[in-house]
């Protein structure tokens, strides 16, 4: 994925190290779901799912409670995320939940909701 030009450069520090990352707003159509991500994977072994696709994981994500009940309302409410997605490449490593609920946001009103914000990861 290439960085938006208003990209701005930021670090976060993981394990004891700076890492030099950007924080932008992406198009959530773009990302892709982490299927290693331990919530995903728990909610897709639940179908008894080897090897989800992409949709398979929003799906399973989007009848979660957290997600429906939680997520989408105070993302609504907020105009936004509050904390940004963790994104490597094309792959959301951390906010996996917050991309379904944005997903879900998208469905009724895709222009408001097209753009995450997101820390992007070399």
């Amino acid at each position: 994925m290439n960085i938006p030009d208003n990209a701005t450069p930021d670090t976060i520090l993981l394990r004891g190290e700076k890492i030099e990352v950007y924080s932008c707003e992406l198009p959530h159509l773009q990302l892709e779901f982490y299927p290693e991500n331990p919530r995903i994977y728990s909610a897709i072994r639940e179908d008894d799912n080897d090897n989800p696709s992409q949709d398979d994981i929003f799906r399973a994500l989007a009848k979660a409670e957290h997600v429906r009940d939680t997520l989408v309302p105070s993302i609504k409410h907020n105009g936004g995320l509050i904390e940004p997605i963790l994104v490597r490449g094309k792959v959301v490593l951390e906010g996996n939940s917050r991309l379904a609920a944005y997903r879900l946001l998208s469905q009724s009103e895709p222009e408001k909701w097209k753009f995450i914000r997101a820390t992007v990861l070399p």
